[in-house]
């Protein structure tokens, strides 16, 4: 019976190695290419799992990716990546991001250095960030600022057309997963004040092109150009999410039908 561990690499479709920093990058860029940042799964687990328990188990989580294609937010996404890359010897620890609902993103120190991982998409970021060089991105229509403010304390800043959509502050020390509670239950509170729980939102990769839904549109983002699909037709936005995203019609259309009751109509034609 195979591991947990070799489950996962199965599903991305990468052998394993030894831990240096050319596999890191390789499993971070697979992960986003191949797993969504989604916000359906959110809507399941908030629906079904006691408010104090909404991140679901390894198993559960790997069960519900391979089975339903379900990836999550930044806490599932970056927690379970962790374990990965710690069961590959890997040295990897959690670390926090503040700002608006707090991002939880990883410290994974490999060959002597320790780099900024994630990919619970805080931006499109394919490899780990030494971010005490304070690295300037430019990729999928976005520039990704990092900015050192204090030996702990990081600025990231993504801004397109020149102007800053995203501000956080990366903080640059290893907290315990437990210390995340708060900001989970806070992510998920069920109120028009908090976006990511009334609207559809969606990014993956395919060939280093973004592809990301919010409510019904589609913005496929590349290095040189966005193209936005806008979908009023239900049925076509649903094979739409199927083929991009590997997601399942009924999974979506539960997550419509839990906005729906919270007056967020995305299809009113039907």
């Amino acid at each position: 019976m195979k591991s947990w561990s070799d489950l996962y690499l199965q599903f991305l479709g990468i052998e394993k190695k030894e831990p240096t920093y050319e596999y890191l990058q390789r499993l971070i860029e697979t992960h986003l290419h191949r797993v969504p940042f989604e916000i359906v799964s959110k809507y399941h687990y908030y629906s079904t799992r006691k408010k104090s328990d909404l991140i679901p188990s390894k198993e559960e989580y790997l069960d519900n990716l391979i089975q339903k294609g379900w990836g999550g937010n930044c806490y599932i996404l970056n927690i379970y990546f962790g374990e990965l890359l710690q069961s590959l010897g890997f040295d990897v620890k959690i670390t926090r991001v503040r700002g608006g609902n707090n991002h939880l993103a990883l410290m994974v120190t490999v060959e002597g250095k320790s780099y900024y991982t994630d990919v619970g998409y805080m931006a499109p970021l394919f490899e780990p960030l030494w971010i005490e060089s304070e690295p300037y991105i430019v990729r999928c229509g976005e520039e990704i600022y990092i900015n050192k403010q204090s030996d702990q304390h990081y600025i990231i800043d993504r801004r397109t057309g020149g102007k800053s959509f995203v501000t956080k502050t990366i903080e640059w020390f290893p907290v315990e997963r437990e210390s995340f509670l708060e900001d989970i239950v806070y992510a998920h509170r069920d109120e028009d004040e908090n976006p990511f729980m009334r609207r559809m939102v969606a990014t993956i990769f395919k060939e280093r092109i973004s592809y990301s839904v919010m409510n019904s549109k589609l913005l496929i983002k590349s290095n040189h150009k966005t193209q936005v699909k806008d979908y009023s037709d239900r049925k076509e936005w649903l094979n739409m999410m199927q083929e991009t995203f590997n997601l399942q019609e009924q999974d979506l259309v539960f997550a419509l039908e839990f906005l729906e009751e919270r007056n967020v109509i995305l299809f009113p034609e039907d």
